[in-house]
């Protein structure tokens, strides 16, 4: 008998059922293979990125709350006795306070997890019921719980980084496992009730307490808890003294859940819920006073310019919040090794709290002149002495002029935006002949119409003589070889010029941009430049064409001696005596070639022999330096250099006003501070 052979139809039928089945098998193979692909990526990516950046965030929460409760202090070299002398120890003239989790009320350790996180006492950093939850309503688009932890709303407040990406909610869960696994629950606890901000620039849960009640932590009631940790969820909306209604029924709902949770019966939940809202209403800027005066004297410029400067370098290298950063610094224990020359900084204080260059000089509505100076050391590029007032100092963190107010610089800035970069690609020299006229732009307008109100003669000139008269018409037509453009970038990147405008439209519709001849060649900048600034600028000379970024510390370490902060190459070792040895130098850039520094110098000084720094001349000293007014006369400068320092003086009224005073008084000031130095 034999087989018979299946028909036609079924042959193709188990055809196609083999090749669908090969299909599929390659299909299953391929998406095997894709899927392990994507997991070892995804693995790889965990441990090589996600890791690593996690344990730098745990790395900086711990630097942040390392030895909360001990003394900073900033550090001067000596020359007298070589070694390093303590200047200034820190205490925190802010309105915050640490709090120590045994001295925080049970009632708001309790609130605080009811309301913010009730499986906290469980779970290992990470919610994963909260995290779930919140995914599934942003698939499925409704209202998004939030799904942070406390842990994870600790390192959000810590650094600061609020992105929605999909790699920040990744990392935050990472951070936040690896935080839990190296510290306690109570721990955890206390920086995170340490850190929360609840209105009215109170930081914290023990500043919150006197400010809103008037109370020591120890002393507030249930309902007082409840109500405080209502804040932290919006402090605009449930401040309880801008909206106490929203307060309360913030604060009853804490209740409610803390009965719910069991942490209080229905009882005490009822009573406090008939406790009536009473607040402390005291004088906040009379408590901020007292506050910042509680060392008796206040910190000078030099110090909280140091504060600043160190505060923004742990910002930048541990990506952290500024409060915290500030936090460290007045009570983390850290040794902050400055560059402070207390003979430098004692003479141009002496000059600038009497004041008696400035005195007398008062602007139509009244006001007094004011100034600022910085100081940089022309062998290191260090700021060694800074002053941001003029009078007595009268406060802590008080607004300092010489860091912090931009001024446009006038004429101060040709050198930097003009004949510098004019020299450096060689379309001029000192002895270039052009005529003083102006230059007519593409509309046909004439630029500029005038030389500091003086029409221009039409004479042939050198560009020496024009930097010595501070003519504009030979800054424009310098410029107009050089380029806006060219000028643009070469002032930041060989200057430091940081405040520059490349351009904008105002709220008006008015377009601001520093991005052309007028405000570049005649210093007329949109947001000015800060005294801090226009001094390393200026060193740029003084220092044989080498720039270094101003710094006014060295070494920063923890209370543990290890270094956290350097400036470029410098260190810290001890000596067999236990002495702090600093090593190192601060990192340069060679900027300039050799031939401009030495003709710009050539200009500069001869601004100063024969031209508009006349009274800057100092005898026996070469001085060099350029003098700068803008066209409203809100503004009068002087930036120049000895062969030991150089330093940029600004002079105006608060409000701008035209000055009232026969002469420079930045030239008058700069004059008296550099001859004292020179002596």
């Amino acid at each position: 008998m034999t087989n018979q052979q299946p028909s036609l139809p079924v042959r193709i039928i188990k055809g196609i059922v083999k090749w669908i089945l090969i299909l599929l098998g390659t299909m299953l193979l391929i998406g095997a293979a894709t899927g392990a692909i994507i997991a070892w990526y995804g693995a790889s990516y965990v441990q090589e990125v996600i890791l690593p950046e996690a344990e730098s965030a745990t790395t900086a929460l711990d630097l942040v709350r390392s030895d909360t409760a001990q003394t900073s202090a900033i550090y001067y070299y000596d020359s007298v006795t070589g070694g390093y002398q303590i200047e200034q120890v820190l205490h925190s003239g802010e309105n915050r306070v640490w709090a120590s989790y045994d001295d925080i009320p049970e009632n708001l350790i309790n609130a605080t997890v009811a309301i913010e996180d009730k499986r906290f006492w469980e779970h290992g950093g990470v919610d994963w019921v909260r995290t779930a939850s919140a995914m599934l309503h942003l698939f499925t688009g409704q209202r998004q719980e939030g799904g942070s932890t406390i842990t994870q709303q600790l390192i959000k407040n810590v650094t600061q980084n609020t992105d929605t990406t999909v790699k920040r909610k990744v990392l935050e869960i990472f951070e936040a496992l690896e935080f839990d696994d190296n510290h306690t629950k109570e721990e955890t606890l206390e920086w995170y009730l340490n850190k929360i901000y609840l209105g009215n620039r109170c930081y914290g849960v023990y500043t919150a307490a006197q400010r809103y009640f008037g109370k020591d932590l120890s002393e507030l009631t249930l309902a007082e808890c409840a109500s405080l940790i209502s804040i932290t969820n919006n402090p605009a909306v449930y401040n309880p003294e801008v909206h106490p209604e929203n307060n309360l029924r913030r604060r009853n709902l804490v209740l409610d859940q803390m009965c719910e949770q069991g942490y209080i019966s229905e009882q005490e939940r009822d009573a406090a819920k008939a406790e009536p809202l009473v607040l402390a209403r005291g004088d906040q800027q009379t408590q901020q006073q007292e506050t910042a005066s509680l060392d008796g004297d206040y910190y000078s410029w030099y110090t909280e310019t140091v504060i600043e400067s160190v505060a923004k370098g742990l910002e930048e290298k541990y990506a952290i919040d500024y409060e915290s950063a500030i936090q460290m610094i007045y009570s983390g224990g850290l040794q902050i090794y400055s560059c402070l020359d207390p003979r430098v900084q004692s003479e141009v204080d002496e000059v600038y709290q009497s004041g008696d260059v400035l005195s007398g000089h008062k602007s139509r509505n009244g006001q007094d002149l004011v100034s600022a100076i910085t100081v940089i050391d022309n062998h290191t590029g260090a700021v060694v002495a800074v002053v941001g007032g003029i009078g007595e100092k009268e406060g802590n963190r008080v607004w300092n002029m010489a860091t912090m107010t931009t001024r446009s610089p006038g004429s101060s800035f040709k050198p930097l935006a003009v004949y510098t970069p004019g020299l450096e690609m060689g379309v001029i020299t000192p002895d270039t002949l052009l005529e003083d006229s102006s230059i007519r732009l593409s509309d046909g307008t004439l630029f500029p119409r005038s030389n500091d109100g003086k029409k221009p003669t039409g004479d042939l000139v050198t560009v020496q003589y024009g930097v010595q008269k501070s003519l504009n018409t030979i800054a424009a037509q310098v410029l107009q070889r050089v380029s806006p453009q060219y000028s643009f970038s070469f002032v930041q990147e060989r200057f430091g010029i940081s405040t520059l405008v490349e351009g904008y439209t105002g709220p008006s519709g008015k377009y601001y941009s520093d991005l052309d001849l007028a405000p570049l060649a005649l210093g007329g900048l949109t947001k000015g430049v800060s005294v801090y600034e226009m001094t390393a600028a200026y060193a740029v000379f003084a220092r044989d064409g080498v720039y270094t970024k101003p710094y006014v510390y060295t070494v920063v370490t923890d209370s543990n001696g290890e270094v956290i902060l350097s400036t470029d190459g410098y260190d810290v070792t001890l000596d067999a005596a236990g002495q702090p040895i600093i090593t190192g130098y601060a990192a340069g850039e060679a900027v300039l070639k050799e031939s401009t520094v030495q003709q710009m110098e050539q200009m500069l000084i001869n601004a100063v022999e024969n031209g508009t720094g006349k009274k800057a001349r100092i005898s026996g000293v070469v001085v060099a330096g350029k003098t700068g007014t803008t066209n409203d006369d809100y503004d009068r400068w002087f930036a120049g250099y000895t062969p030991d320092y150089t330093a940029a003086v600004w002079t105006g009224y608060e409000k701008a006003e035209s000055i009232n005073y026969d002469g420079n008084p930045s030239v008058d000031l700069w004059h008296e501070v550099m001859e004292r130095l020179s002596e």
